[in-house]
């Protein structure tokens, strides 16, 4: 599956297509329904990454990380 979370952690620039992309969303998207749930995520997203995004709290060290593979 080339569009694996795998994938994602060696930087966004492995992502080629569309199908790429598709297979990593429907693994994160699993992640996150079966381990915290929609209600749950959409509580974090809300309070915590939107907030660390506006610079209205201190960014935490998974969205460091998150940023720089976005960016690489």
């Amino acid at each position: 599956m080339a569009g694996s979370y795998p994938h994602l952690l060696g930087g966004w620039s492995m992502i080629e297509n569309m199908g790429d992309a598709y297979e990593a969303i429907e693994e994160l998207f699993w992640l996150v329904q079966s381990e915290i749930g929609e209600e749950e995520a959409k509580r974090l997203l809300s309070e915590k990454f939107y907030r660390m995004a506006r610079n209205e709290i201190e960014k935490d060290e998974a969205y460091k990380f998150i940023k720089k593979r976005m960016s690489e």
